[in-house]
């Protein structure tokens, strides 16, 4: 190994035609790789590889020094405008738009006129306490449709986002402490009051009274009801995503609705497909939505708005072909249940049916999470009752057989 003039670094021969040199900077050492035909030309060479390693090193420092001064300025900033930087470094890349407008409605309209004007190193776990007591009261909200403050799961999206943003701020070591981890809504996320699933000849009625009086729901609200379905996922559906032959469909896409981007067609909420196989009830009735979705696709002509091919068109469309609207979904079949008597029940109602009615009848939620699109251990969480009484019915069978067991014996 050759060694070049003191502070100039080391060079070293590692093979055929390949020098190495390496020269120290501070604590660290940097190394480059580079082809030289001899000693001397390698010697020769390294001063230009030396110069190349100078000024990487001295860029890197540069880039440092930038990258500190930044920091060094977001931290004097206020709460406002780090929420925006936030948004415009973050959340536009890496949020779904659904979240993504959610949160830009909870800045605009809850933190930001509360919180927005404090630096974002000010702020304190007392004062996010006092941000979710206020959001509690009828003042913050922004139509006084009532005297009532925002709903409990409003004011804990509002710390998801307060959390999301310091956490943000955390992972660029903009600060040194985050309130959001010290403090939490008193408020119980979900309201007290359980949700009573509707049994299968319930549903029977709703889609028999669907199909007489709003034909033109029937489609959601049956797909709804047959798929357990989320409501974005209703209307992604499209006809190549059935299997006939087979007797299933997947759930590949969801629709959705944003202010700035308007109707998205996206994966599904998970990001995942799942497949769902159609009993002989489900199979009949999507065959014969296919046949009168066709004649509608014949009689509008040129004027459908649908796919190029009918294979392509949504299970589930505006009257013209088009891609149904989640939000007209639901505002239809608002309007529908109470002009009818089902005021209680939502589209989302028809989902919890399915999945209830599953679990009545005895399957396991790994089956049922499979075909729900929900993890089995969200699945167990939410749906904890009904598996209850499952138990409960597990346990009595259990009891009788041993009773009979004993008498046998």
């Amino acid at each position: 190994m050759s060694r070049r003039a003191k502070g100039s670094g080391s060079l070293r021969h590692i093979g055929a035609d390949k020098w190495q040199l390496t020269v120290k900077v501070g604590e660290k050492r940097y190394s480059r790789v580079f082809n030289a035909r001899n000693a001397t030309e390698a010697h020769r060479l390294s001063a230009g590889v030396r110069t190349q390693i100078d000024a990487m090193v001295v860029a890197a420092q540069t880039e440092q020094s930038d990258s500190q001064a930044a920091r060094e300025e977001r931290r004097g900033w206020t709460l406002e405008r780090y929420i925006d930087y936030y948004f415009t470094d973050w959340a536009e890349h890496a949020l779904a738009p659904t979240t993504r407008q959610r949160y830009r409605l909870l800045a605009k309209n809850q933190v930001n006129p509360i919180l927005g004007s404090k630096k974002l190193l000010e702020v304190t776990p007392s004062d996010l306490s006092r941000l979710y007591s206020r959001l509690g009261k009828p003042e913050a909200r922004c139509h006084k449709k009532d005297d009532s403050g925002l709903s409990n799961l409003t004011i804990w999206h509002c710390h998801t986002f307060i959390e999301a943003v310091y956490s943000f701020a955390e992972r660029n070591d903009d600060i040194d402490y985050n309130p959001a981890r010290k403090v939490k809504p008193t408020v119980p996320r979900l309201a007290a009051k359980k949700q009573s699933a509707l049994d299968i000849a319930a549903v029977e009625h709703l889609l028999r009274t669907v199909r007489t009086t709003d034909p033109a729901l029937y489609a959601p609200v049956m797909v709804s009801a047959y798929l357990g379905t989320r409501r974005g996922e209703t209307c992604g559906i499209r006809w190549s995503d059935f299997d006939f032959d087979k007797g299933e469909v997947t759930i590949r896409r969801s629709v959705t609705r944003t202010k700035p981007e308007g109707l998205l067609v996206k994966q599904t909420k998970t990001g995942k497909e799942r497949t769902i196989p159609l009993d002989e009830v489900a199979l009949a009735e999507f065959e014969a939505l296919r046949r009168s979705q066709r004649r509608e696709r014949l009689a509008w002509g040129p004027e459908w708005a649908g796919a190029d091919s009918s294979d392509q068109d949504f299970v589930c469309c505006s009257p013209n072909g088009s891609v149904l609207n989640p939000d007209h979904f639901s505002a239809k079949y608002r309007a529908f249940s109470h002009a009818n008597g089902f005021p209680d029940i939502t589209p989302h109602s028809l989902r919890h049916a399915f999945v209830s009615q599953l679990i009545a009848l005895g399957f396991d939620p790994v089956t049922i999470a499979s075909m729900s699109g929900h993890s089995p251990e969200v699945l167990m969480n939410t749906y904890a009752h009904a598996f209850d009484e499952r138990k409960r019915q597990a346990m009595q069978a259990l009891g009788k057989a041993r009773k009979a067991a004993k008498t046998a014996g």
